[in-house]
């Protein structure tokens, strides 16, 4: 079953409050981290940058800021709207705004420096064809940078079942002691959107029954990637995660 439009619907009924989350990330210590790792990752000359599913524009913004040419594409129309805001209300601008699947981009072969992409992948019918856009569009010795994470697996597989738990029992702790983390979206829900909605659909879509980013590591081999940095987050599974990559560049 594609669940293509039903991912674009939920995201544009989120994107006002999804944007109050980055809007508010963005200038904690998650902003100033990305910042630095862009600083190290990229270089300091200007790129040629797609922003691959952009949302509000977490990732445009600090590029931007950078410097960098960005190119943001997203397939909700209302998240490319609060970008546009965003970017605007910070005197920023992009390159190009295109509405856009990620597994089926429109530009043209080795377009890109390099592709950032954040949170994208679980949400796609056939993820593995966006790694092999992102590998199309990349120029060669181009730097592949993705931000991503097991968020739905705990409904399929019982290890990460029992971890989900505890870290849940940690969150309500935290709440308690009044120690939310900067852009906790459950606080910034504009319009009470329903967020079983996405649930239902994420539980269903292959990244949902897939251990990550051992999977990750496998498309970006067969893509022809190597130099292949990993940072993984959890207490004892990997949970969220960021992957650098530098695309092989072409034999002389």
């Amino acid at each position: 079953m594609d669940h293509l439009k039903g991912v674009q619907d939920y995201w544009d009924q989120r994107s006002e409050g999804f944007s109050d989350a980055i809007s508010e990330e963005i200038d904690s210590h998650f902003g100033e981290e990305w910042t630095e790792r862009f600083r190290k990752a990229l270089g300091e000359e200007p790129l040629d940058v797609l922003d691959d599913g952009a949302g509000p524009g977490f990732f445009s913004m600090i590029l931007a800021k950078l410097g960098h040419r960005v190119t943001a594409i997203d397939y909700s129309d209302g998240m490319l709207e609060q970008l546009k805001k965003n970017l605007e209300a910070r005197s920023l601008k992009a390159a190009a705004v295109h509405q856009m699947d990620a597994q089926a981009l429109t530009f043209a072969d080795e377009s890109f420096d390099a592709v950032v992409q954040r949170n994208v992948l679980w949400n796609l019918d056939h993820p593995e064809k966006a790694y092999d856009e992102i590998a199309r569009v990349l120029r060669p010795g181009g730097i592949f940078i993705l931000s991503d994470g097991n968020h739905y697996l705990a409904a399929h597989d019982e290890e990460y079942a029992a971890e989900r738990e505890k870290a849940r029992a940690l969150w309500e702790a935290k709440k308690k002691e009044q120690k939310a983390q900067p852009g906790d979206h459950g606080a910034h829900n504009v319009g009470n959107v329903d967020f079983s909605i996405i649930e239902k659909i994420a539980v269903e879509q292959p990244l949902s029954y897939t251990r990550r980013p051992q999977w990750d590591l496998e498309q970006l081999i067969r893509n022809g990637f190597f130099d292949i940095e990993v940072k993984i987050h959890g207490r004892e599974l990997p949970q969220g995660f960021v992957i650098i990559a530098k695309k092989k560049k072409k034999e002389s």
